[in-house]
C-alpha cells in the first residue's frame, strides 16, 4: 500500500467507500431473493416453462444475477477486470467454503452426494474452467501500459457462453441421458440446476418441478376402501440417507390433548372476528403503520415445534408443517423455499397461518383434494387437485411420528370428502402468504436486527413502493398476480441490480485504488465473499436439515452459470456492440491466470476425495476445504507484494 494513498484520503472517506460496499452486498441480495426470483417464477409457471428448462435459465440467472451485474457493469461501464475477478473467486468460495459449510452443519458429520447429479455438475464445471481457459491465454502488451492485458474474441465469448447451452439441454433431458448409460434414474429423477440460498429448510424439490413420479414401494397399510387414494414414492433427489441421519435426532413430539370443544376452536373464533372485521375493508398493502409495527404474536411464541394438539371429541389435529411456497417452486434451492406455518386438520376444513406477527390475517383454506402422494425417507407429503384451475400443495413434517398423524388426519377428511366439490368463495382475510414485507418492523428481534433495520430503512422503503411483490396469494393459496405486474417487477428489479452492482463495483475499486491493490485481487477475496455469502448461510441451513446434496450440487452448479453465462454472456455483448467484433484487450492480467489453474487444481482435489469416498464429504473434508480457501487467499494477496 503506498503512502500517498494513505495521505489522499481521510478516514470519512474508507468508511463510506466500505459502508457503501456492504449496502450493495445487501440490496442485491434482497432485490434478488426477495423480488427477481418470485417473479421470474410467476413468468415461468405462466408460460409453461419445463421446471428443468426454467431452473437452469430463469431461476439460475435470478439467482447468480449479483455476479452477473457485477461483470456487465465493470465490462461495460467501469472497464475493469474487478467482474471476472468476482466471480473467479465465487467459484473458489462456492466449492470450498459451501462444501465445508454445509458438512459442518449436518449432524452426523457427512453427505451422502447423488453421483449422477453431482458427475453433471462436476463435469460441465470442468468444461466451464477449460473453456474459460482457452478464452483467456492469449495475453499481450498494449501501448502506453506497462502490465499485459488479455485479448478476448467474438468467437472465444460465443464458446464460453455456449458451454451452457450444452448444460441446459443436458439437465433437460437428464433422465434420458442416465438411462442411456445404462444407470437407473436418479432418485427423484430431477434436476439440481441453480438456484439460490432457505430458512428452514431447502433443495430437495418436490415432483412439481421435475421429478418423474415412480412407485419405489408397495402402497400404506390403510383401510382397503381408502387404499386408492394413497401412493408412496420419492418426492426428492435428495438421496434418502440424508434426511434419515437427520430424522434419528429429532425428538419425540410434544402432544397437548384438548378436552373440550371450547378449547379447539378458541383460535378458529379469534380468526373469525379478525376476519369480520376486515372482510368489509379491502386489504391495503400501503397501510404503512400496519406492516411496520403489527405485534399480534406468531405461533411458534405459544407452540413448540413438535407440539401436537388433538381433540379426539371433534377429531381435530393442531400442528406445525412447512409448506412448499408457490413462489419458488421453479427454483432448486432457495432461502424462502420452504416456510412454517400452524396447520388445523378438521372433519370440515383445513387450514393454516404462516408464523409470522398477525398470523390470522393470513389464514390459508386449502382446497378439495383427490390424492395423497407421501415420501416416507423424507416426511414429504403432496396433496393433489383434479382440478386443473387449483394448486397442489407439499408439505414436511418435522418429525416421523408428526407425519404418521399428518397422513391418517388426510385419509380420515378424503375419505369424507371425496365426493365434494370445492368451495369457490371464502371471506377476506387478506393476503395468505408466508413472506414478511421488506417495511415490516422486527418487533420480536434483537437490538442489533432493529438497529440495522432503521438504518437501512430508506432502502427498504424505496425497494418496497419501487418493486412490486409478487408474492400474493388469495386465501384459498391461488397467486392474484398478474403476468404483466410479473414483467414490471422483474424489470424494476434489474434497475435495483445495475445500480448497486455499479455501487459495489466503484467503491470496491476505489478501495482497491486507495489500497495501491489490482482490482482482479479484491474482487478475488472481498467481493467474491460478499456475493456468496448468502448462498452460504441458506447452504448451511440447509444441510442441518438434511438437504445437505443440494447444497454441495447447486454450488457446482453456481460455478458452471457464473463462468459460462457471468463472464461468456458480458463478452458475447461486448465483442459484438462494444468492439464491433474486434477482440477486447481492456482486462488486465492481475493473475487471473493463475486462479483459473487454482480453480482446476481444487476441483481435481475435490474429484479425487470423492472418489476415494463413494461420493460421500466427511467433516474432515471441510477442515481441509478451509485450509485451501486461506491459502488461496493469502496467495492472492501476497502476489500483490510480491510481484
Amino acid at each position: 500500500m503506498s503512502e500517498e494513498g494513505e495521505d489522499s484520503a481521510p478516514l470519512s472517506v474508507w468508511i463510506g467507500l466500505s459502508v457503501i460496499s456492504l449496502v450493495s452486498f445487501w440490496c442485491q441480495a434482497t432485490v434478488t431473493e426477495e423480488r427477481l426470483v418470485p417473479a421470474l417464477n410467476v413468468i415461468a409457471d405462466y408460460y409453461n416453462i419445463p421446471d428443468d428448462i426454467a431452473g437452469a435459465t430463469l431461476m439460475a440467472a435470478g439467482a447468480s444475477s449479483p455476479e452477473l451485474f457485477s461483470s456487465l457493469v465493470a465490462l461495460f461501464i467501469t472497464h475493469s477486470s474487478l467482474g471476472l475477478g468476482t466471480i473467479v473467486g465465487s467459484e473458489i468460495f462456492n466449492q470450498l467454503v459451501i462444501c465445508a459449510g454445509a458438512v459442518w452443519a449436518s449432524k452426523t458429520g457427512e453427505l451422502v452426494l447423488d453421483r449422477a447429479i453431482v458427475m453433471r455438475e462436476v463435469g460441465f464445471y470442468a468444461l466451464g474452467i477449460v473453456l474459460l481457459y482457452v478464452a483467456l491465454r492469449d495475453t499481450d502488451f498494449v501501448d502506453g501500459d506497462d502490465v499485459e492485458h488479455i485479448f478476448i474474441s467474438f468467437p472465444e465469448a460465443c464458446m464460453v457462453f455456449g458451454g451452457y447451452i450444452l448444460y441446459v439441454i443436458v439437465c433437460a433431458n437428464m433422465e434420458a441421458i442416465v438411462k442411456l448409460f445404462g444407470g437407473a434414474p436418479a432418485e427423484g429423477a430431477e434436476s439440481s440446476s441453480k438456484g439460490e440460498t432457505n430458512a428452514l429448510v431447502s433443495g430437495g424439490g418436490p415432483d412439481e418441478y421435475g421429478s418423474v413420479e415412480r412407485t419405489v414401494s408397495q402402497d400404506i397399510d390403510v383401510p382397503a376402501d381408502m387404499r386408492f387414494v394413497t401412493e408412496k414414492q420419492n418426492l426428492s433427489a435428495e438421496p434418502a440417507k440424508n434426511w434419515a441421519a437427520i430424522s434419528l435426532y429429532l425428538p419425540a413430539e410434544k402432544e397437548v390433548p384438548i378436552k373440550t370443544q371450547e378449547e379447539a376452536s378458541a383460535g378458529r373464533d379469534a380468526a373469525a372476528r379478525l376476519s369480520r372485521r376486515t372482510s368489509s375493508i379491502p386489504y391495503q398493502r400501503s397501510s404503512i403503520l400496519v406492516d411496520m409495527f403489527q405485534h399480534t404474536e406468531p405461533p411458534s411464541k405459544t407452540h413448540d415445534l413438535y407440539e401436537v394438539r388433538y381433540n379426539e371429541l371433534s377429531k381435530e389435529l393442531e400442528c406445525f408443517l412447512w409448506q412448499r411456497s408457490y413462489f419458488y417452486t421453479k427454483a432448486y434451492f432457495g432461502n424462502h423455499a420452504w416456510h412454517l406455518r400452524w396447520f388445523t386438520f378438521s372433519t370440515d376444513m383445513i387450514s393454516s397461518v404462516p408464523d409470522r406477527q398477525s398470523a390470522e390475517r393470513h389464514m390459508m383454506v386449502y382446497s378439495r383434494f383427490n390424492k395423497i402422494i407421501v415420501d416416507e425417507n423424507r416426511l414429504i407429503i403432496k396433496i393433489t387437485n383434479s382440478n386443473p384451475n387449483r394448486r397442489n400443495y407439499t408439505f414436511m413434517a418435522p418429525s416421523k411420528s408428526i407425519f404418521d398423524k399428518i397422513v391418517h388426519q388426510l385419509e380420515i377428511y378424503l375419505h369424507e370428502h371425496i365426493n365434494d366439490e370445492d368451495d369457490e368463495e371464502h371471506d377476506n382475510f387478506g393476503d395468505a402468504d408466508n413472506h414478511v414485507d421488506l417495511i415490516e418492523f422486527p418487533m420480536d428481534g434483537s437490538k442489533l436486527e432493529m438497529f440495522f433495520w432503521i438504518v437501512l430503512s430508506p432502502l427498504r422503503f424505496a425497494m418496497h413502493f419501487t418493486v412490486p411483490d409478487v408474492r400474493q396469494l388469495n386465501e384459498a393459496g391461488d397467486p392474484m398476480t398478474s403476468i404483466r405486474v410479473a414483467f414490471l417487477a422483474t424489470f424494476m428489479c434489474l434497475v435495483w441490480l445495475v445500480m448497486g452492482s455499479y455501487a459495489m463495483v466503484a467503491s470496491l475499486e476505489k478501495l482497491a485504488e486507495l489500497l495501491d491493490i489490482p482490482d482482479a485481487v479484491v474482487g478475488v477475496t472481498v467481493s467474491a465473499a460478499g456475493t456468496s455469502l448468502p448462498n452460504y448461510v441458506a447452504s448451511k441451513v440447509a444441510a442441518q436439515n438434511g438437504f445437505g446434496n443440494q447444497a454441495v450440487s447447486n454450488a457446482f452448479g453456481s460455478n458452471t452459470f457464473n463462468i459460462m453465462v457471468g463472464l461468456g454472456l458480458p463478452w458475447v455483448l461486448y465483442t459484438s456492440f462494444g468492439t464491433g467484433f474486434q477482440p477486447y484487450h481492456g482486462l488486465r492480467n492481475e493473475g487471473i491466470l493463475q486462479s483459473i489453474i487454482i480453480l482446476a487444481a481444487v476441483l481435481l482435489i475435490f474429484v479425487l476425495l470423492m472418489l476415494q469416498t463413494g461420493f460421500v464429504i466427511r467433516k474432515w473434508h471441510g477442515t481441509l476445504f478451509i485450509i485451501m480457501y486461506i491459502a488461496y487467499l493469502a496467495l492472492a494477496i501476497g502476489q500483490v507484494y510480491l510481484s
